[in-house]
């Protein structure tokens, strides 16, 4: 009777453990740009130099930005939804380490990360394991998984 107890007690803790999954499938994790395509022109640079990285775990996304050009404080934070191949980033955000976060309302700040407008979508190509590759209207962005 014991035995059956102790055995009904442990299937019940694990029944009631639950693991925490953010649904993001393969798109969750650390990501390095590593190239930009022009899609106009033809254009492609290498960007694995420059230090971008993605960084997606469950509904936020953050851009971090290792050259110190450009004050960014401790990255870019954007809300993002993946529907049907479509990677929607909004609501960008200047994310500061001990400060309140600034919104961000100029486009400007977000186009040398391949974002081009306040609400962009991109269109997921591929998504596997190891890299990534999305498109907008203007760019096609490369990526490795870090």
């Amino acid at each position: 009777m014991r035995k059956i107890l102790y055995l009904l007690a442990f299937g019940l803790m694990v029944v009631s453990c639950e693991l925490e999954t953010s649904g993001n499938g393969k798109l969750d994790g650390y990501w390095q740009m590593s190239q930009v395509d022009t899609l106009a022109t033809g254009g492609s640079t290498d960007t694995r130099e420059s230090f971008i990285y993605w960084g997606v775990q469950g509904k936020l996304l953050q851009i971090r930005y290792s050259e110190n050009d450009v004050y960014l404080g401790e990255g870019l934070l954007f809300r993002f939804e993946d529907n049907d191949s479509i990677l929607t980033l909004s609501s960008p955000f200047i994310h500061h380490l001990y400060e309140t976060d600034e919104p961000i309302d100029d486009v400007e700040i977000l186009k040398p990360f391949g974002i081009y407008r306040l609400v962009e979508k991109f269109a997921i190509k591929e998504l596997d394991d190891n890299n990534m590759v999305l498109t907008n209207d203007v760019l096609r962005l490369h990526f490795r998984r870090y």
